[in-house]
């Protein structure tokens, strides 16, 4: 064997047992082994390469890998949502957080602002840490819906934004809401004239307006009419066809008439009115539909239900829904020589009628004397103690109020055994619509002797002497004419709002009115001359009239406004009304 190999072989021997510590000294006398370049032996003694070693890297190439950042800032606004008012202002507060070391100037622009809105730039000052920032609205800027603003801020070597602010440019009390599609929004419901009868608002703010039309097809009688409109204005193409359902009874000629609508909580729609069933005459209708305006199968026969108090006619004006699933109808029905009384219904969540209400599901009341018309128009739940009385609100030549318990008796402490009648001695008027008071006491509200009036009573049925005069209000739209209330609504303020119409100067065509009173009976100064606002919609000598009121919570402004629906004289035929007015 070769001796230089031979020592070379030594040499990797003596590196096997040898200290990691000599390593390097190694490499450099096995370089120098192979005559040259990186080789060793394998155990023929033929060399190979020696595997070259990577240098060691820097183990630390920068020497600060995480740069302490430099001082900036961030900031917030004490409101997320601001309201201004047509030619008024608005404050929004700025809060600025410094980091330690960051005294700068901060420059706070918005962007994005609605029409005739302007936001003033504000500087807050170095080592200030608050600011107000005013936001104006023009005289004459447009009503907006509420609009996303940005708010940037900016300083010598630093920015921040926040949240985006929502703003909105609002009319004055009364007003109608121009953001609204325009404000007043008509379209036609049927082929011929719409006769508008009730509104409600669902969670989502959209508005569901209801009738009744004559859709053609299978019959030239009219059938009961569904609208509903976006939160903003414009028809729901989600519901039915294009916005609007129409549902017959029967597939004759015969009338079928829609007068109220309620949402249940899961978002379902009951309406209520009446149908010409033939044999039994004019009979109480319902029909529930699902969110999509489809009719809900489970309830009744196919999403309709028809009650008959008699061979007569029955006809529903007014429905509620209570907090156990269960729907109250109230009209009235023609009982022969005893003339048409008061007439209830209480259904199942089914559509079947409730057998532990009244007879079979069914109440008659007989209020005046024999031959008397008398109609439920207006309903509401009441809770004494800890049970809930059903307050029906009607008549027809006065006011009358009648209290039932929930097995539909009449309950005895409300009233003269549970009704309370000729509240005004008037033989021309009606209630139209009632609610509950914070304090638990009952406005009820309609006409009297063709004008607007109202009657606050106590739990028991006594006239509340601290509302208007000595219970009492009556407002008189026209001096010279007739108005009537339809509809009544109760802010959360306690404030009143009654809805209806007016006939203008000495003619008998009538415009849509709105009044607002103030929680004693009072009229509201604030809503227009006199807490009166009166809309023309139909041109000219053209008649249009409110129906239906409903109020609709907007939590982006945040405010309450409430919709007016009704109908209008178009070129030839009666449209669907809808418009919205600020509060």
């Amino acid at each position: 064997m070769n001796s230089s190999n031979f020592r070379c072989g030594r040499s990797r021997r003596a590196f096997s047992v040898a200290s990691l510590a000599l390593a390097a000294a190694l490499t450099v006398t096995l370089t120098g082994c192979g005559g040259g370049g990186s080789t060793s032996a394998d155990a023929g003694g033929n060399p190979t390469p020696l595997p070259v070693p990577n240098p060691t890297p820097n183990p630390n190439p920068n020497p600060n890998p995480n740069p302490t950042p430099a001082p900036g800032f961030a900031f917030t606004l004490d409101t997320a949502r601001v309201v201004v008012w047509q030619g008024q202002q608005a404050t929004v507060q700025v809060n600025v957080q410094r980091d330690a070391g960051f005294n700068e100037a901060i420059n706070l622009v918005a962007e994005g602002l609605p029409a005739g809105a302007t936001v003033a730039a504000l500087s807050v000052p170095a080592g200030s840490s608050t600011g107000t920032l005013t936001v104006q609205a023009a005289a004459d800027a447009p009503h907006s819906l509420p609009t996303s603003v940005t708010v940037k801020a900016s300083a010598t070597g630093a920015s921040a934004t926040t949240k985006p602010l929502t703003l909105t440019v609002r009319g004055a009390i009364g007003e109608i809401d121009t953001s609204f599609g325009g404000g007043t929004l008509v379209v036609q419901g049927g082929i011929t004239d719409d006769y508008v009868r009730g509104l409600a608002v669902q969670a989502d703010g959209k508005a569901l307006v209801v009738g009744h039309a004559v859709f053609g097809g299978t019959t030239t009688g009219t059938d009961f009419m569904l609208v509903r409109h976006l939160r903003d204005g414009g028809l729901d193409p989600t519901l039915g066809t294009g916005g609007r359902v129409s549902t017959a009874f029967n597939n004759g000629g015969a009338s079928d008439e829609a007068q109220s609508v309620a949402v249940q909580p899961d978002g379902k729609i009951v309406v209520v009115g009446t149908s010409d069933q033939g044999a039994t005459g004019f009979d109480f209708a319902l029909a529930r539909y699902n969110p999509d305006g489809s009719l809900d199968t489970t309830f009744g026969n196919a999403g309709r239900v028809t009650t008959a108090f008699g061979n007569s006619a029955d006809r529903a004006y007014a429905v509620l829904i209570q907090p156990d699933g269960k729907i109250v109808v109230g009209g009235t029905s023609t009982q022969g020589a005893n003339g048409n009384d008061f007439a209830l219904a209480r259904y199942n969540a089914d559509g079947s009628l409730d057998a532990s209400f009244g007879n079979g599901g069914k109440v008659l009341t007989a209020i005046g004397a024999q031959g008397a018309s008398e109609a439920i128009y207006g309903l509401a739940l009441q809770t004494i103690g800890a049970a809930t009385r059903i307050v029906a609100v009607g008549g027809e030549g006065d006011f009358i109020v009648a209290a039932y318990r929930n097995d539909g008796t009449l309950d005895p402490a409300f009233g003269t055994a549970g009704v309370v009648k000729n509240v005004f001695g008037s033989i021309i008027g009606a209630a139209r619509g009632v609610v509950v008071t914070a304090s638990n006491q009952l406005v009820v509200a309609g006409q009297r002797d063709h004008d607007f009036a109202a009657v606050r009573l106590s739990v028991n049925g006594a006239l509340d002497a601290s509302f208007g005069t000595a219970g009492r209000g009556v407002y008189a739209l026209s001096t010279t004419n007739w108005d009537e209330a339809t509809a009544l609504v109760q802010q959360a303020d306690g404030k009143l709002l009654l809805g209806g119409w007016v006939y203008t100067g000495n003619s008998s065509s009538a415009d849509t009115a709105l009044l607002r009173l103030n929680a004693d009976g009072s009229r509201d100064a604030s809503f227009g001359p006199g807490g009166v606002r009166i809309t023309p919609v139909a041109a000219g000598t053209r008649t249009d009239a409110g129906r239906a009121l409903a109020l609709q919570p907007d939590d982006r402004v945040p405010t309450v406004r409430v919709l007016q629906a009704g109908e209008a004289s178009g070129n030839s035929d009666l449209d669907v009304v809808l418009m919205r007015h600020w509060l």
